[in-house]
């Protein structure tokens, strides 16, 4: 097998021909044989061929190119927030980019002429789950404390959830504080294969009734 090999750092008339034996890189490798093997089940065809027509060629290097391209977008997307769970971003249907005229947010953003009010209500618990005094901010807007000792929402849906501010006496690993410690599982904003565009999926298994993210945009 040789390799047409694009060096790092020079141009494109450096290219060399490479046995395989002389490249160390195994993860490109590896990515250019699921690419390529992609390609062959798309036009229908059992095995790859001994060489790569111009066609087929043209399709794996604009694959590798959009690859690069989403990869920088994920780094974007994961460099705007210090949650725990980290955002990957994968499109193995087609050659579209990143999504068009959509700017990812991880906070509110007040509209013109709207002001918010600042949080007028704060615990004294030092453990609001165990010991909520005076019912904690839940109780003290005549609600029921929103989650168990996991994180996960245990009233109805529809009620109010009230978490614990920044004038509370409480810190951040406190329980009534699960929306505001942000993002815990990693997710995946993926091209979808039925022409519906791009969609939100999990890369991990989360417990029913668990926070996964909060919905700040329009």
């Amino acid at each position: 097998e040789l390799y047409l090999v694009k060096w790092r750092g020079y141009p494109e008339s450096s290219n060399t021909w490479e046995p395989r034996k002389n490249l160390k890189c195994v993860d490109l490798l590896n990515q250019f044989w699921e690419d390529l093997n992609a390609e062959m089940q798309r036009q229908k065809k059992r095995s790859a061929p001994r060489r790569l027509d111009p066609a087929t060629v043209s399709h794996l290097i604009q694959r590798a190119k959009l690859r690069q391209i989403l990869k920088r977008w994920e780094i974007h997307l994961n460099s705007l927030g210090t949650h725990k769970g980290h955002i990957y971003v994968r499109n193995q249907v087609d050659l579209e980019g990143p999504p068009k005229n959509f700017t990812y947010i991880n906070d509110y953003k007040v509209g013109d002429g709207i002001l918010l009010n600042e949080v007028s209500v704060g615990c004294e618990c030092t453990n609001c789950l165990e010991n909520p005094v005076e019912g904690c901010c839940a109780g003290a807007s005549q609600h029921k404390f929103a989650y168990n000792e996991l994180g996960q929402v245990r009233i109805r849906p529809g009620l109010p959830i009230y978490e614990c501010n920044k004038r509370c006496r409480c810190g951040i690993d406190c329980s009534n504080r699960v929306v505001q410690r942000g993002i815990q599982y990693s997710l995946c904003i993926f091209r979808t294969d039925n022409g519906r565009g791009w969609g939100v999926k999990t890369m991990e298994r989360i417990r029913k009734n668990t926070f996964v993210m909060e919905y700040v945009g329009e």
